[in-house]
């Protein structure tokens, strides 16, 4: 399990450096497959939770970009968890005007790491597994920090011609 120290945000969340290596180590093989990825997670969260979809801009190819590159900015920085948690409380506080909401996050997670499972088959392990879903509970943690623990409700977003949230 990831264990070590952290700030008082993470939430209890312990990262140690051998889980950071495989979590550095499985993004190595996510990367050549990223696009893969991030394409079965917006089909299985939006088969799943349809009414999600409004809150998303209608053509899903820079925004499934910006996914996989959250996912690498986050691993990339776990050695620096204040330059982490500042980064992401700011994509917090931008995702909650976009209509995201604190009970969104929980979904999210698990569906990447389904996602995650799918895409790296055998190379997926229990143990990945639950370091990605505390990995995840981090960024989840600090994004509803940022967002002030809530977030407007879906449709207050701002558009632009009708394609969806405009994303910052």
């Amino acid at each position: 399990p990831l264990s070590g120290s952290l700030p008082p945000w993470a939430g209890g969340v312990p990262v140690d450096q051998g889980a950071i290596r495989r979590l550095e180590a499985s993004l190595a093989l996510l990367k050549p497959v990223g696009t893969r990825l991030t394409h079965d997670f917006y089909n299985r969260l939006f088969a799943r939770h349809p009414g999600l979809r409004v809150i998303f801009p209608t053509d899903m190819a820079e925004q499934e970009k910006k996914l996989f590159a959250s996912l690498v900015a986050v691993v990339e920085h776990l050695r620096d968890p204040g330059l982490l948690r500042q980064s992401i409380q700011e994509k917090g506080k931008r995702h909650a005007g976009y209509g995201a909401k604190p009970e969104h996050y929980p979904i999210v997670c698990g569906l990447l790491l389904e996602s995650m499972a799918a895409t790296l088959g055998g190379a997926w392990t229990p143990e990945l597994s639950a370091e990605w879903a505390q990995a995840l509970q981090l960024v989840s943690a600090a994004m509803i920090e940022g967002a002030g623990g809530g977030a407007k409700p879906p449709g207050s977003e701002h558009t632009t011609r009708g394609e969806g949230p405009t994303r910052v």
